[in-house]
């Protein structure tokens, strides 16, 4: 819901003619639905940690969780069946809104060019950048000289994909050496988070490396391309080792040089590796929502033992980077709750010696930093909404506006360091995607490339505004509205509501064609900004973590019962979406106030919180979400999950409409988690509305990979809620009348 958790796709008309057909407020003679699947319910004692409870699906969870992700298709057969007869019934649900789908993937498909030229990063004497390729699904990573000349392809994703059942990139995308010889990237090809890095020589494409399996993903060549580093995968699925590769020796193994460099044993703790802007280190974060530590592999000696910056201390987060010859600490210390800049020495570069270079200011986000040679760029969040600063070596400093009423920017890594220029992106939800470069000594910045001239999208059409609502104990919550220009806010208008708030993640205001596409038919989209983000600040989201959690969920309602005032929609008009955490969020809004959605969508939604989080010890998360949910073995936080997790909350209810899915690959959110709310929330609902689940073999925690795949997804999930908002399911049957 990078988005990362939304649509990266548009769609948008220009006159009524070019518009998908209107639909009616309701079927005017429903079909004669299927009966639902009826699963067999064997009641068993669950829980861990002293804690039991009775639960009738817990069979849905396989015998060895971890054999399954690495090998999908190993599924139980008795499992097996019940995704299968579970699948079967959406899909015959589905089935009427095939048509619907059809046309909005359809038109989502042609828009999706609209942004024009593909946004490059320079880097040394190279523009990189990522386009697409006609007639694949899958994006090419290119590069062009500054000097000009013809175009080198450094990684066709969908040629490596070509002939696989599933392949996707890790998170950070690929990486190049700074010396230009390499091209890198983790591959994943079960959708269970188990990485393949593989490494390839550009000018003769020999393969470097092909034999580093098991990994987490995270990896970083030496500025020289000599030394590969990377994050080593434990047997649970968690990042526990970092390792090194002289990838100029021979052989395979030890004999090419491979060395254990660090190894971290304690599962509270994730871990990262980046090399710094100016190329002096590599570097080795570890962290979790409590602290940080940093590890530092200087790139004058690379097979140098990793230098401790400042031990893990609770209640201290910080990153390293370097500028204008020192170190540059990015922290949290001392109370700088919004996070602050200091420098440090390399040779002494404990907390000590830290010295300040941009003080704290409350409310004042850094979200993150950008060194360059001459410039330090910062991302920084006021008010909900980001902006650029930029500061010269002297200290003086110049702000980049931005003239909407809410947008996003997005700055890609791999910047070079002698670059003139920053290379960023430009949108709204009424803007498509710009790519931009910022001028460094002047603090301006135009548009890189021009537009695609495209007759079906006029921006002036559509309208972009930025509304607080105000929560239970005061706080104003912002939302982000999209909605056609003189729209009637009378009520009537259906709306989508978007929500994450977890982990420190905010939720851009980007452009979404799906967005557009529905609001072409009439709708309101709108997303709430609610707390667990980092929007407002780090507050907006510390103040949600363990026993503080329900806040976000409440957050959400308040932000629909404030667009229900002041005529936006109406109850049960509007439509939920979530992912991931944020489908946590789609299932508390579900339990605690089902009557004021039409329906609610939750993708790899988090919904069995207590069965999850009593068993830490065998989920690839381990620890690490303690600090964002809080401890179950101390009973008050317990009790806490227990007060709001979904599935233990359902009750006897007039439910709206659902769709929940899931993934058998999903190494963070388990498949069986939205198959068993939606099989329990069938039994207890009061209502007609259908109440489906999906679920998808190796598509993992980010669904299908390439374009063609989420595309679909994303119309299926419009479709969904067009339907039901407008009820054209009329009165679904839940269960068998016991006369039957």
């Amino acid at each position: 819901m990078t988005d990362r958790r939304r649509f990266l796709v548009s769609a948008a008309a220009t006159a009524a003619a070019t518009l998908l057909p209107g639909l009616p407020a309701r079927a005017a003679k429903a079909p004669r639905w299927p009966m639902p699947p009826q699963h067999a319910r064997k009641p068993a004692a669950v829980g861990a940690l002293g804690y039991r409870r009775i639960d009738d699906y817990a069979w849905f969870q396989p015998r060895d969780w971890h054999a399954v992700l690495r090998a999908p298709d190993t599924l139980d057969a008795p499992v097996k069946a019940v995704v299968q007869r579970e699948n079967d019934y959406t899909a015959a649900m589905l089935a009427p809104t095939e048509a619907l789908q059809k046309q909005l993937s359809g038109r989502m498909a042609a828009l999706e060019g609209i942004a024009g030229a593909p946004i490059e990063v320079r880097n040394g004497d190279w523009l990189y950048y990522r386009r697409s390729r006609q007639g694949s699904d899958h994006p090419v990573h290119a590069r062009r000289s500054v000097a000009g000349g013809a175009e080198q392809v450094l990684l066709d994703v969908g040629t490596e994909a070509h002939g696989k059942t599933f392949y996707s990139l890790s998170w950070g995308g690929p990486q190049f050496s700074r010396d230009g010889r390499l091209v890198g990237w983790a591959a994943d090809q079960t959708g269970s988070g188990i990485f393949s890095v593989l490494v390839r020589e550009i000018a003769t494409g020999k393969m470097v490396v092909d034999d580093i399996g098991d990994a987490h993903g995270g990896f970083a060549f030496s500025p020289d391309g000599r030394y590969l580093y990377w994050v080593g995968r434990s047997d649970k699925g968690r990042p526990s080792t970092v390792h090194r590769r002289d990838l100029q020796a021979g052989g395979a193994g030890t004999e090419r040089g491979d060395m254990l460099i660090y190894e971290e044993k304690d599962p509270a703790f994730f871990m990262g590796l980046h090399t710094t802007a100016a190329g002096g280190y590599v570097v080795i974060r570890i962290f979790n929502g409590d602290m940080a530590e940093a590890r530092l592999v200087p790139m004058s000696d690379p097979t140098a033992a990793p230098l401790l910056v400042e031990p893990r201390t609770p209640g201290l987060h910080y990153d390293v980077d370097e500028w204008n010859g020192k170190l540059l600490v990015l922290t949290d210390a001392d109370g700088a709750a919004d996070y602050k800049l200091m420098t440090a020495s390399a040779a002494a570069p404990g907390r000590a010696g830290w010295q300040p270079l941009v003080d704290h200011q409350p409310g004042r986000f850094i979200a993150a930093i950008h060194p360059f040679a001459g410039h330090l760029v910062r991302e920084e969040w006021r008010d909900a909404l980001p902006r650029l600063v930029v500061m010269a070596a002297d200290g003086t400093e110049r702000e980049i506006g931005f003239d909407e009423a809410a947008y996003a920017i997005s700055v890609p890594a791999g910047q070079g360091w002698h670059s003139p220029t920053l290379a960023f992106t430009y949108q709204s939800p009424r803007t498509p995607a710009a790519p931009c470069a910022l001028t460094l000594a002047t603090a301006q910045y135009a548009r890189a490339g021009k537009p695609v001239a495209s007759k079906a999208f006029d921006r002036q059409r559509y309208e972009v505004r930025r509304l607080n609502a105000r929560a239970d104990d005061g706080a104003l919550v912002p939302i982000t509205v999209l909605m056609r220009k003189g729209q009637k806010l009378d009520g009537s208008a259906p709306l989508f509501q978007y929500g994450y708030g977890s982990y420190g993640a905010t939720v851009d205001a980007d452009f979404s064609p799906a967005a557009i596409a529905l609001v072409e038919q009439g709708w309101i989209y709108a997303i709430a900004h609610v707390r667990g983000g980092a929007e407002r600040g780090t507050d907006w989201w510390r103040s949600v973590l363990k026993r503080g959690k329900r806040k976000t969920f409440t957050d959400f309602i308040a932000c629909a019962e404030f667009l229900i005032a002041q005529g936006y929609t109406r109850r049960q008009r509007i439509v939920a979406h979530g992912y991931s955490a944020g489908g946590l969020l789609m299932g508390a809004v579900y339990t605690m106030r089902p009557d004021l959605w039409a329906g609610v969508i939750a993708q790899v939604p988090f919904l069995d919180v207590l069965s999850t989080m009593e068993h830490f010890d065998i989920h690839p998360l381990g620890t690490t979400s303690f600090p964002f949910w809080g401890d179950p073995r101390i009973p008050e936080d317990h009790a806490y999950m227990a007060s709001y997790s979904p599935y233990d909350n359902l009750r006897p209810a007039a439910y709206p409409a659902l769709l929940a899915q899931g993934s058998v690959a999903d190494d963070r959110v388990a498949f069986w988690e939205p198959l068993k709310f939606a099989a329990k929330a069938r039994g207890l609902t009061t209502a007609g509305n259908p109440i489906l689940s999906k679920t998808l073999l190796y598509a993992g925690h980010m669904g299908d990979p390439g374009t063609n795949a989420a595309r679909a997804q994303h119309a299926t999930y419009l479709a969904f809620a067009i339907w039901a908002a407008e009820r054209r399911w009329g009165e679904v049957p839940q269960r068998p009348t016991p006369a039957g």
